[in-house]
């Protein structure tokens, strides 16, 4: 560590010395009518920097590094533009904007390198927080899922785990604040454990990201990205009220931040969010569905020309309550009752985190520490008694140099790893798993080539991991816990290690055309609860064993996409084959443990295939209005007997027709948004799965910028499941229990800046 804090002063002040005070300055217009645009985002996400236009359409940018920087211009009403170049090298820049609904083209971070997300040779999809705003849900994945290739497992609306392509629990890969997000996930009852608070937007990998981020990534990655900067000199803020009908659930949102003239920043956001039982299509309340959350959120921060670094906080506590299959009518309580009821979970995450920058001419070094410290209680007997309760502390590093070795090419080398020690508290009445440790280390190298047409990535990488449970303490050995082959020492040891690699291209021969291709291997390694489980998990009726003789997950995949725009029209399909050896996966077996049926964790080698086809077209003559279009489908299978894996998302086929209407009536950029999502029948069902029928779900979209005094407010709402259908959905936890999902639902949305 004393070599490396060496390493990193030195490259600090070699950083600082070869600053440069260099600015840019520009006018955004309006391309056909060539007038000035007041208002429009400028903004360098790799500083995370940006100004806004003023009432001539001119900007301002200064203390920027002699780089090339990936700058992303963007509007209501008008298409985005990306452009790289270096503003050392640029004079006064003109900018041009065309009227738009739509937008196919935005800067993406989440692949290592930050570009044009239509130049990246990895799948990624970016959901921008006005989207979630227009739309939003009672949680977060919930209002991912809506992305094609994206779906989700939940139990009831305050418990999801995000699925990709048909892969989900601890494949999906969870970042937050640049650093991995571990929270248990491993449990099938575990949500996700993020919310949207002081989020920009969220960008989702639909492919394997081991490469990049490491184990847990072998399926994708869900990277939540920050709330842009303060503009130098400039205090602000805002309050978001949002309420939901169906649960009378209701959410309120502040924060506010600055940043001062010689580059200090700072940032400070609160949330808390209540819900009671929801409602199903025909109005019958789903019992101990209820949940509350409470997150704080705090940062501060310097960025110069020779660099940035920042400082971080985050508190998150969850309280959610857990439906029990056989008390479903002793758990109905009056309609807006929210205190908790047993069972229920009680989770908090404090995560503590540091980034930092340091340009070193056209080269960069980034280095990212977290902590993380996630409580999680299941509570089911008795409020005074903790049935199941781990603790869990996780301290995560990222080095990585990004080495310009030309004006196209750029390399990025380093190192990645975490330690993660779970322990079980002595005052827990149960015992699922052992206490445990994870040493995770890794290096890896990734070079990018970027001319012309052509995008050209490629990397290799080295893991290995150790796991060491221990039963050995006075709680677990009082408890009886048993480790496979009951070691005497009470200890088991496993280790695992290998090489992945990726490769893959993007061909743009120009405006009209975009191919893409990406190969490239995943790998997991087994989590806790798939090796040593051995007890019953509070809040269900399983009785779980796992197998500590499995081996890592390994998977490759293969990304082929192909997409066609030209005045307005846009089309685009994905195709994908997952070849994966030594799949994990979780079923229930013919044994009983007391009154709880025995479930057990197998390994098989499997395939999962599909694709999707997404269509957008805007009238040339008729700019005011947008429809869009999406197909996405996924197929499971075991290589031995073909026979279909468990959990895997029915086909799935999304209508919507935007309006941007004239202002009227005080209201400014008025939309209305009409959304259809048909969901085939699933009947692939696994082994033990029931099929289940599909259903049509209709949404609608309206809001719009209302002036009140001098402030300009965001007014959504939205409406999802409006015809109010009595549907079960494949992927929820409840399905087997026969208990439907949300009924219809209202959400009045209000964002006041100040």
């Amino acid at each position: 560590m004393r070599v490396l804090f060496v390493a990193l002063t030195l490259l600090f002040a070699m950083g600082v010395s070869a600053a440069q005070d260099i600015s840019l300055s520009g006018k955004v217009v309006d391309k056909d009518s060539k007038m000035p645009i007041p208002g429009v985002s400028v903004f360098i996400p790799e500083l995370n920097r940006g100004v806004v236009t003023d009432l001539d359409g001119n900007f301002s940018l200064a203390s920027l590094p002699d780089k090339n920087l990936t700058f992303q211009i963007s509007f209501t009403g008008y298409g985005t533009e990306v452009k790289t170049f270096n503003p050392n090298r640029m004079g006064t820049l003109t900018i041009e904007l065309e009227e738009s609904t739509t937008s196919m083209d935005e800067v993406v971070v989440s692949g290592a390198y930050v570009m044009s997300k239509e130049s990246s040779p990895i799948n990624i999809e970016k959901i921008n927080k006005s989207d979630i705003l227009k739309m939003p849900s009672p949680n977060l994945m919930t209002a991912l899922a809506r992305t094609p290739g994206v779906s989700e497992i939940s139990l009831g609306p305050g418990i999801s785990k995000p699925v990709i392509r048909g892969l989900s629990f601890s494949r999906v890969l969870s970042v937050y604040q640049g650093a991995r997000f571990e929270n248990q996930q491993w449990g099938a009852d575990h949500g996700l454990g993020m919310t949207e608070t002081g989020i920009a937007d969220i960008e989702m990998i639909k492919g394997p990201a081991s490469l990049i981020y490491g184990s847990g990534a072998m399926a994708g990655v869900v990277h939540l990205i920050e709330e842009r900067d303060a503009s130098a000199g400039e205090i602000n803020g805002d309050v978001n009220l949002r309420g939901f009908s169906n649960s009378l659930g209701g959410r309120i949102d502040a924060g506010a931040k600055g940043a001062s003239e010689n580059g200090f920043v700072w940032s400070l956001r609160a949330a808390t969010e209540s819900h009671a039982d929801y409602l199903d299509g025909d109005g019958n309340t789903v019992g101990n569905t209820r949940f509350n959350t409470q997150n704080i959120k705090a940062g501060v921060g310097l960025k110069k020309d020779w660099g940035d670094t920042r400082i971080r906080y985050t508190y998150l506590q969850q309280k959610l309550g857990i439906l029990e299959e056989d008390e479903l009518d002793e758990l109905v309580t009056t309609r807006n009752d929210r205190s908790m009821q047993l069972p229920f979970q009680d989770v908090r995450d404090h995560f503590f985190n540091s980034e930092t920058n340091v340009y070193l001419g056209e080269d960069r070094l980034k280095a990212t520490f977290g902590l993380h410290i996630n409580q999680r209680k299941e509570i089911e007997d008795d409020f005074d008694e903790v049935d199941l309760g781990l603790n869990q502390s996780n301290f995560m590093y990222d080095l990585k140099y990004f080495k310009s070795l030309n004006e196209h090419t750029e390399l990025i080398f380093g190192v990645q790893g975490f330690y993660l020690n779970n322990a079980n508290m002595p005052e827990a009445v149960e015992i699922l798993i052992p206490d445990a440790t994870k040493d995770d280390r890794s290096a890896y190298a990734l070079v990018n080539y970027n001319k012309d047409k052509w995008v050209l990535q490629g990397g290799l990488r080295y893991d290995w991991r150790k796991v060491i449970a221990d039963a050995s303490a006075p709680n677990l050995v009082d408890y009886g816990f048993i480790l496979p082959g009951e070691p005497a020492n009470r200890r088991l040891e496993r280790t695992f290690d290998g090489v992945t690699t990726s490769a893959g291209a993007t061909f743009r021969p120009d405006s009209n055309w975009r191919f893409r291709l990406n190969i490239a291997q995943g790998f997991r390694a087994p989590d806790l609860g798939e090796l040593f489980s051995n007890g019953p998990h509070p809040g269900t009726n399983r009785f779980e064993r796992g197998n500590a003789n499995f081996e890592r997950e390994q998977n490759l995949q293969t990304d082929f996409g192909i997409r066609y725009s030209r005045n307005g029209f846009s089309i685009s399909g994905e195709v994908f084959y997952n070849h994966i050896n030594n799949y994990i996966f979780f079923s229930p077996t013919d044994e009983m443990m007391g009154d709880l049926t025995i479930w057990e964790f197998e390994q098989a080698d499997a395939r999962l295939y599909g694709g999707e086809i997404e269509f957008d077209y805007q009238p040339a003559g008729a700019k005011w209005i947008s429809f869009n279009s999406g197909y996405s489908m996924v197929i499971g299978q075991r290589r031995s007997d073909w026979s279909f894996l468990p959990y895997i998302p029915a086909f799935r086929w999304t209508q919507g027709i935007d309006f941007r209407l004239k202002n009227f009536a005080g209201i400014q950029r008025p939309y209305i948004s009409l959304l259809g999502s048909a969901v085939f029948d699933q009947n692939r069902a696994a082994p033990l799965e029931e099929a289940t029928p599909g259903y049509y779900l209709l949404g609608l979209n309206v809001g719009g910028n209302v002036q009140v005094g001098n402030n300009t407010l965001d007014v959504y709402l939205s409406g999802s499941n409006m015809l109010n259908q009595t549907y079960l959905d494949h992927m929820s936890l409840f399905r087997p229990f026969g208990i439907n999902q949300l009924g219809r639902n209202i959400a009045l949305n209000v964002r006041v800046p100040f």
